[in-house]
């Protein structure tokens, strides 16, 4: 019976005083916690409040696909970059307490998430600025093929914003380390396929502007040589 109290004495001295080592790095772990959600909170508050002032969004984003999505999530520009903001700086401190609890398995999966972190940051980007960009050339297209009256103009437009949008999804997912081998290996002759078609599109509805614009400067010549 003593042997049997003994054993339960130390393994609740053991338990006991594991307890007491850890707790430092607990304590320090949830400070950290703390702080980086203050810290977060702050800047990004801080950043959704510089977009405010800049009209950021109205000359950037208005009437692009970012635009429409974020209306449908009754969001607007400011305030999902300024959450963006803020996750990243929960996830660098979230990080930052599990490492100070100096668990093997846990510090083994924030080294990488923190190298993963560029990529994925990286991406993010790629993503925003890349849409922003197709929507510029699909307005400039448009602009264009209305001024010269092209033939199949929404076709021509729809498809070259399709294909830009596919491919910025396939740069963002490389830099989030997505195999995209399969995805390239199928859509690669489509996309030149589409593009072709294109091409004959463009050329087709500007033939008439082309022939114009030589009889013009042929008669401008001619007035000129008489």
């Amino acid at each position: 019976m003593a042997d049997i109290v003994d054993t339960i004495a130390t393994a609740f001295s053991d338990a006991l005083a594991t307890m007491i080592s850890v707790l430092p790095k607990i304590i320090g772990a949830i400070i950290i916690l703390i702080i980086g959600y203050i810290v977060g909170k702050f800047i990004g508050g801080l950043v959704r409040k510089i977009l405010e002032k800049t009209t950021l969004d109205n000359k950037l984003i208005k009437g692009t696909i970012i635009d429409r999505v974020l209306q449908s999530a009754n969001m607007s520009f400011e305030n999902m970059m300024g959450k963006i903001v803020s996750i990243f700086f929960y996830v660098i401190f979230i990080l930052a307490a599990i490492d100070i609890l100096d668990i093997e398995l846990l510090s083994v999966f924030v080294s990488e998430v923190l190298l993963y972190l560029p990529n994925l940051i990286a991406g993010i980007l790629v993503l925003v600025i890349g849409l922003i960009a197709v929507e510029w050339i699909t307005k400039l297209i448009i602009h264009t093929t209305k001024e010269y009256k092209v033939i199949s103009a929404d076709l021509v437009t729809m498809a070259v914003r399709a294909i830009l949008i596919f491919f910025i999804i396939m740069i963002a997912l490389d830099q989030w380390r997505i195999d995209t081998s399969i995805i390239y290996t199928f859509m690669q002759p489509l996309a030149w396929g589409v593009a072709a078609a294109i091409a004959v599109a463009f050329g087709w509805g500007f033939k008439d502007v082309v022939a114009d614009w030589s009889k013009n400067k042929v008669d401008e010549w001619n007035k000129k040589t008489k």
